[in-house]
């Protein structure tokens, strides 16, 4: 549920959480829209046009959908599609978890940005990624602060790894991390396929309180290249999935597990 805001809050942050609520639901309507910020759907009309004309949104019969919606494309867009509806509801569970005035760390997956668009109207987060189709998501809510791990671009997934992003983390913290990966099994844990990504992985794991795992059935029980983080370290793991029962059972005495 999205907090109600009045009319004391400065109209660039009220069009801005406007922006948040499009990118989320991709159509609002005026009346619906005037309720969740509790002002006047007057307002909210004024609001709308301020925004189509700055090429933003486009106004249709009753409300407003996104103009140009901030969708990654290329081999990211492909692999949102994939579980895609796994991916969802993992969100939905792990935004559950953040609460207004957390610091939390977010990896550059695909789960990870549905979580995103799932906390993207929250109010009074910090945000630490190094997922740059992550951060354009959240970066339209003034009130979530987003902080990008700078380091080197990888155009297949939007990441950003190498030594300037594991020397940033140095000076960062995080109450929770939510992480995906490739693969978890007991003996090596959650893993990439990516050097680079599992060295800058194994970093963040090193900068938060409480490790969240958040992947779909698919990877459990998979191995692949590199090991980030061991079932020791993890305090929670979120899946959703084919058989997901079944591939979480050697996971139970290590850490909660939530199927969804």
């Amino acid at each position: 549920m999205i907090e109600h805001i009045n009319d004391t809050l400065p109209p660039e942050m009220r069009r801005s959480q406007i922006m948040a609520l499009l990118q989320r639901y991709g159509q609002i309507t005026v009346k619906w829209c005037a309720e969740q910020l509790g002002v006047s759907e007057v307002t909210i009309r004024s609001d709308f046009a301020l925004l189509e004309r700055e090429g933003l949104l486009r106004r249709v019969w009753g409300g407003a959908v996104l103009d140009r919606p901030l969708w990654p494309e290329g081999s990211f867009a492909s692999r949102l599609k994939v579980y895609a509806a796994e991916k969802e509801r993992i969100a939905r569970v792990a935004a559950e978890l953040i609460n207004d005035g957390d610091t939390v760390m977010l990896d550059a997956s695909t789960t990870a940005y549905a979580i995103a668009r799932q906390i993207a109207d929250r109010r009074n987060l910090t945000v630490i990624t190094n997922g740059m189709h992550l951060a354009l998501a959240l970066g339209v809510n003034p009130a979530i602060t987003t902080i990008v791990i700078g380091g080197q671009v990888r155009g297949d997934t939007g990441s950003l790894t190498g030594t300037l992003a594991e020397e940033m983390l140095q000076r960062l913290h995080a109450d929770k991390g939510f992480f995906s990966a490739r693969g978890l099994t007991v003996a090596k844990g959650l893993t990439e396929s990516s050097i680079p990504e599992g060295l800058l992985k194994a970093e963040m794991v090193r900068h938060v309180d409480r490790v969240i795992a958040v992947l779909d059935s698919s990877k459990l029980g998979q191995t692949a290249l590199t090991s980030f983080c061991s079932v020791e370290a993890i305090h929670h793991l979120i899946t959703a999935g084919p058989e997901a029962a079944e591939r979480t059972s050697p996971f139970t005495e290590f850490f909660p597990v939530t199927i969804v």
